[in-house]
């Protein structure tokens, strides 16, 4: 066997040093309160998740502000975010939950019950979103709620879809739309509304 000279030894190392800096060369900063958030090139981004959170809550607050404010605020079991679109949402999933529930209990119009709750009460009854839309899982459901002390007025459900558009000069469109459906757990009925962001993509 070769034995490995000096020269060759420190000459392994510095290349491989300099490999180790390559693949950290990433450098991450703290952005100031005043910047606007980046746009993603690829995919939705924060000020697109932002935007539809917002515009939802908004005409959601609309249909019952008026009805609601002299009763006091709706307490609402806010059943998470459905993602039906294209693009996987990965960790903005749960940020976008946590805005939602955020933007609903600011309102001073809903108060949200908290997800811990809603999630036990879904594990207690062995049962999945849709299967609430039945009478007797939604019973269930609350009755789980009420012995928690936390008995709920609506649930409230958000879906996320997406339509992309493609073109020959390789510019691409895709609509993002959040829609929020409120679900009045004693009568059945049922609010829906929707906000749309049309983002573009050139490649």
């Amino acid at each position: 066997m070769k034995r490995i000279t000096k020269t060759a030894f420190w000459a392994g190392l510095l290349l491989w040093a300099g490999l180790a800096v390559g693949c950290e060369s990433t450098r991450g900063r703290i952005m100031g309160d005043e910047e606007q958030d980046l746009v993603g090139n690829r995919k939705a981004g924060a000020p697109t998740y932002d935007r539809l959170v917002e515009g939802a809550v908004q005409k959601m607050l609309g249909l019952h502000r008026a009805e609601i404010e002299p009763k006091g605020p709706m307490k609402i079991a806010f059943m998470g975010v459905e993602n039906k679109g294209i693009e996987e949402m990965v960790d903005a999933k749960a940020q976008m939950e946590e805005l939602i529930s955020t933007s609903v209990n600011r309102s001073g119009v809903y108060r949200t019950i908290s997800e811990r709750f809603v999630r036990r009460a879904l594990r207690e009854i062995r049962a999945g979103l849709d299967d609430l839309l039945l009478p007797e899982y939604r019973r269930r459901f609350l009755a789980v709620l009420e012995q928690q002390q936390m008995p709920a007025d609506c649930l409230l459900f958000a879906t996320l879809t997406t339509l992309s558009t493609g073109g020959q000069d390789e510019m691409r469109q895709r609509n993002y739309m959040l829609t929020l459906e409120m679900i009045d757990v004693g009568s059945g009925w049922s609010d829906k509304v929707s906000t749309r962001i049309r983002k573009e993509y050139n490649r």
